[in-house]
């Protein structure tokens, strides 16, 4: 029974975050995808940071890694300039 009890309860607080993200999206709708944006936004910033940096490592320690970094920066551009 206390196992039904701790479902129920996580399902009802479960709800009432949801209730309260449609009231909160409701009232103020052009905030919250403004947040939401920015949100986006500083996640992928980080995540092209991190890739960047990842890629300056690898290419510090091995001339082969950054070979094929920059062939493949050239495939990407040739595949986009010359589109068919």
């Amino acid at each position: 029974m206390s196992n039904e009890e701790t479902i129920q309860d996580k399902a009802a607080a479960a709800a009432d975050k949801a209730q309260a993200a449609t009231e909160q999206f409701i009232d103020n709708p052009k905030e919250e995808i403004k947040r939401r944006a920015c949100q986006a936004a500083g996640n992928a910033s980080d995540t092209v940071g991190s890739l960047v940096d990842s890629i300056e490592d690898c290419t510090r320690k091995s001339p082969g890694c950054a070979l094929l970094v920059a062939g493949l920066i050239g495939v990407c551009l040739g595949r986009h300039l010359y589109k068919k």
